[in-house]
């Protein structure tokens, strides 16, 4: 668990870190590592900006089939960070906004977030995971079958 105070110090903080685990409920398992690459610079006095990229691979229960399949996350962070105690003052409109305590930001905790909200909410296997391997197979073997559910 790596602390930072982000409340004093010389900015912007690089963060170029790997994790092997995360418990996150309702994520797969992560398959090796989840890296990532980051800057935290500094707006103003209580708004913080974290932009970088975090990437890794996830392994994770397809709903259809129920087979294992691959998640793989990579994308783009940009991230605004203030403190906790300004969550029920804030009346800006921003969408991406972490709010946690600056004297001892947990990264852990950032990063967590971050991977719940990037996760997709539906997770398959392939696009067309409706329909199993052997009526995939059937459904290739039989090119007017339209045609005859249509006449029956």
């Amino acid at each position: 668990m790596k602390i930072l105070n982000l409340k004093e110090g010389s900015f912007p903080i690089k963060l170029n870190l790997a994790f092997d685990s995360l418990s996150i409920p309702d994520v797969g398992k992560l398959q090796n590592q989840l890296n990532i690459e980051a800057s935290i610079s500094r707006i103003s006095k209580s708004i913080l900006k974290c932009d970088g990229y975090i990437s890794g691979i996830f392994i994770d229960i397809c709903q259809n089939c129920l087979n294992k399949t691959n998640v793989e996350i990579n994308n783009k962070i940009e991230v605004a960070i203030k403190d906790s105690t300004e969550l029920l003052n804030d009346s800006s409109d921003q969408d991406q906004t972490h709010y946690q305590d600056l004297e001892y930001f947990n990264i852990e905790i950032f990063i967590e977030e971050e991977i719940a909200l990037l996760y997709p909410d539906i997770v398959k296997c392939r696009e067309n995971c409706s329909l199993t391997e052997q009526e995939l197979e059937k459904e290739r073997n039989l090119p007017f079958k339209k045609i005859r559910d249509l006449i029956d």
